[in-house]
């Protein structure tokens, strides 16, 4: 008995724009919300959750089905209930300049700490100089120095009453230099009574100089520390005096924020300002920046933070702006940009040098407190991010580390204090990537412990028609989308199950939907309409096809001169339409394939000609071998199978794969076996299993339109269409023109459960069973019994041939070579 054919209302999903509800989505609500994926809504619930280390989330996925929109939605939604974390400064170690202290403040103090000291610089520039000059600050110097005078008056004083002991008077000069002259009789010996001294007065006065000499060695080292006492008390005067400047600042900042390290740092900030006042007193400094000031018009903060840097903060993390913990989607995981970087400069001299205040933040940093996303893929494609990642994850903190592959030298001796991290990391990435990390990679098991698994389909559950109507309404309020009517939604319902290939279920790939609505609104506009139609949808659709199937339409062209043999004429012995389908990523056809088969006496079995020549895969191979062993199991239970036969598909020069031919490779065999002429009208497409069922395959929709195109280039006479297995009938959603031919009888549809049904529909003869030669299996087994019968023949032949004693030969000469190995 033949099977029954489909008739069009079952090729397609049956859709009744009037019970929509609505005539176009401006009728509707725009779509607000997450749309199905339960399964991992619950996951993101838990994983966001659980704030212990190592429960981080891993969202699994195919791109487009709405991950990315999941995450910020959840996430923003989560993070306007948290508090908005501190932030995060570097300031001068004054102790340790290589490794700078990190602090922690309340949001926006940062940033007005980073001003507070700016502004502090500035005005002790100011200040500073100003002070210098008042009046009590001059008379206390004066006074230190009148009194120091009196006390070096008194040593010189002393020198000189030694001086004239010895017979010398005393003159001191610049840079306390002082000048001997011997004396006689109270005066100066001059230079012609020099001349008339004797050798025992010249030796007088020179021992009366040395004696002279060890006092005045006493004096001079007095008059030292006495310089030294003054400019220690000048400078004390100094720094008193600058203390009492600084001081009310100090103050003020420190109970401004209260914070025990930021008043402990400004302490340290004191002791370093006063014991470098010279910088502020520099008078050529403070002329160049009084003239920057001329130029630009305000003061030049660039130029004070460079020359104070030691002063100033650096602001490595500021939450001023925010209201709620941070959300940080990261569209480049580079090592930089994760885990941040210490900057480089060329000073004035051409070194390379840098200090805290080059310090830049990371995703990392910025996120702490809150979340981080970025696409894992893109990480692991990064040189040392997914070590650091790890690094940094299991020990709660980061730590600057300076990578830069591209620099010759490394410069930076810094060592910052590392942040304490408390972030929750979500990445996404797809389901191969989980399981291989997860295999082979034990800390990630340890890090991404909650896995986010998103289908690529939503059950019939929910109202298709209202859903993407919705869906467009949102575009319309968003992106200025013209409404649809109600038939148009109804096509885009029709794409949607096209694409999940299942007349039950929609896709859950909306970036696909939403291009195809945009190019609808596009093509409407063109066409100068108000409202999207469902023509404008399939014109869409039909532009989409013809950007891509210029492969297809060459192979439909090479069908149709004849350059790919293929019949659809009258049935024939030992060959089938078999059906193939490409996909070339945006795009997937079907065509067929002619399947030939020949057989002989022997016993060989079933050669596959595209495994024999390697351009089969496993699959397709696996197939084969489940075709012997229905062969076997049908025909072989009463005697063996003796035969060879070969299977080809022809005009295959590539690669092929999947076992969705094994059933028209089945019927090509036992078209040859049994000699039965089988329908080439008619194309066949499923896999088989040991028991003779035909089993489901993929790409049926493609696989159907592919040939019916061929069909139609051809001609169609009413008698053409496809063979496919019952159990993809809920599949299919075919084309408006492959439903309307069969809708007139031009094309047809058979859905078919056993290899018995198959050869039914092909042969027009029952299948029947092995001893009703009749029937096609009784013709098979026949045929076999046959071939099985001619085998023993001819191997009784042979043996008779083989046992028959020949005549004997002459004896020849003796060969005196030992005989080769493996030779008889």
């Amino acid at each position: 008995m033949s099977p029954r054919e489909l008739t069009a209302g079952e090729t397609g999903p049956v859709l009744v724009p009037q019970e929509f509800g609505f005539t176009t989505t401006d009728e509707v609500q725009p779509l607000d919300g997450i749309v199905g994926q339960p399964r991992a809504l619950r996951a993101v619930d838990v994983g966001l959750g659980m704030r212990q280390p190592g429960y981080h989330l891993y969202m699994s996925g195919m791109s487009g089905t709405g991950r990315m929109e999941l995450v910020h939605r959840t996430l923003t939604d989560r993070a306007k209930q948290e508090p908005v974390p501190s932030d995060w400064i570097y300031v001068n170690n004054f102790d340790e300049v290589d490794q700078p202290c990190l602090l922690s403040l309340p949001a926006g103090q940062g940033t007005q700490l980073q001003r507070d000291m700016t502004s502090l610089i500035s005005r002790l520039l100011e200040e500073i100089p100003k002070a210098f000059q008042r009046e009590d600050f001059a008379h206390e110097k004066d006074r230190l120095r009148q009194s120091y005078k009196e006390r070096g008056d008194a040593i010189f004083e002393e020198l000189n009453a030694a001086a004239r002991q010895h017979d010398f008077s005393v003159q001191q000069v610049a840079d306390n230099q002082m000048v001997f002259t011997p004396l006689r009789d109270g005066h100066p010996i001059s230079e012609e009574d020099a001349l008339k001294l004797t050798p025992e007065e010249l030796k007088e006065i020179d021992q009366r100089q040395r004696n002279l000499m060890s006092i005045v060695e006493r004096v001079v080292e007095k008059q030292s520390e006495l310089e030294r006492q003054l400019n220690t008390e000048v400078r004390q005067v100094e720094r008193t005096f600058a203390n009492g400047l600084l001081e009310p600042f100090i103050l003020e900042i420190t109970e401004r924020y209260a914070n025990e390290k930021v008043t402990q740092w400004l302490g340290r900030l004191k002791s370093h300002f006063l014991k470098n006042l010279d910088r502020f007193r520099r008078r050529a400094d403070r002329l160049q920046m009084q003239a920057l000031e001329k130029l630009t018009g305000e003061p030049n903060e660039a130029d004070i933070q460079e020359r104070f840097f030691e002063y100033q903060v650096n602001v490595l993390v500021s939450n001023v702006d925010l209201d709620q913990a941070p959300v940080v989607i990261e569209s480049a995981p580079t090592y930089r940009n994760l885990f941040g970087t210490i900057d480089r400069i060329v000073d004035r001299l051409g070194h390379v040098v840098t200090n805290f205040t080059r310090i830049k933040a990371g995703s990392l940093h910025r996120a702490n407190g809150g979340y981080l996303v970025f696409h894992l893929a893109d990480a692991l494609q990064e040189p040392f991010v997914w070590r650091q990642l790890k690094r940094v994850l299991k020990a709660g903190q980061v730590e600057f580390e300076d990578y830069d592959p591209f620099s010759i030298f490394s410069v930076s001796a810094l060592k910052p204090q590392p942040m304490p991290l408390d972030v929750k990391l979500v990445v996404l990435g797809s389901p191969l990537l989980y399981h291989m990390l997860y295999l082979y990679d034990e800390d990630f098991r340890d890090i991404f412990r909650v896995k986010a698994d998103f289908d690529n389909e939503l059950d019939d559950e929910l109202p298709a028609p209202a859903l993407y109507a919705q869906l467009v309404r949102r575009l319309g309020r968003d992106e200025n989308v013209p409404a649809f009517d109600a038939p148009a939604v109804a096509e885009l319902v029709r794409v949607s199950r096209r694409l999940v290939g299942d007349q039950r279920k929609l896709t859950a790939q909306f970036r696909r939907m939403i291009d195809l609505i945009r190019e609808a609104a596009f093509w409407s506009r063109k066409a100068g309409a108000t409202v999207v139609t469902a023509d404008h949808v399939r014109q869409s659709l039909h532009e989409q096809v013809y950007r891509s199937d210029l492969v297809a339409a060459k192979i439909r062209e090479l069908v149709g001169d004849g350059t790919l043999l293929i019949s659809l004429g009258s049935p024939e012995v030992g060959q089938v339409n078999g059906l193939a389908v490409a996909d070339l990523g945006d795009y997937a056809f079907g065509w067929p394939m002619r399947l030939t088969a020949s057989v002989g006496v022997g016993a060989a079995g079933v050669i596959n000609i595209e495994r024999e020549s390697h351009l089969s895969g496993r699959t397709f191979d696996k197939g084969m071998l489940i075709l012997e062993g229905y062969m076997r199991s049908r025909y072989a239970v009463e005697h063996p199978l003796a035969l060879s036969a070969s299977l080809a598909m022809e005009q295959s020069y590539g690669g092929i794969d999947g076992d969705s031919a094994s059933a028209a490779e089945l019927l090509c065999l036992l078209s040859a076996l049994g000699e039965i002429s089988v329908r080439q009208d008619i194309a066949l497409t499923g896999s088989i299993n040991q028991r003779g069922q035909i089993q489901a395959i993929g790409g049926v929709n493609e696989k159907v339109e592919g040939f019916f195109d061929i069909c139609r280039a051809k001609g169609l006479g009413g008698s053409h269409g496809v063979c496919i297995p019952a159990s993809n009938v809920k599949n299919l959603v075919l084309r408006h023109d492959v439903v309307e031919a069969i809708s007139s009888g031009q094309f047809h549809i058979w859905p078919v459960e056993t290899i018995d049904n198959v050869l039914e529909l092909f042969s027009g003869l029952a299948a029947g069973t092995n001893d009703d030669q009749a029937t096609c299996h009784g013709r098979v087994d026949h045929r076999l019994r046959q071939m099985l019968a001619s085998l023993k023949s001819h191997k009784r032949t042979s043996r008779e041939r083989t046992e028959t004693p020949s005549p004997a030969s002459p004896p020849g000469p003796t060969d005196p070579r030992p005989p080769l190995p493996g030779r008889m």
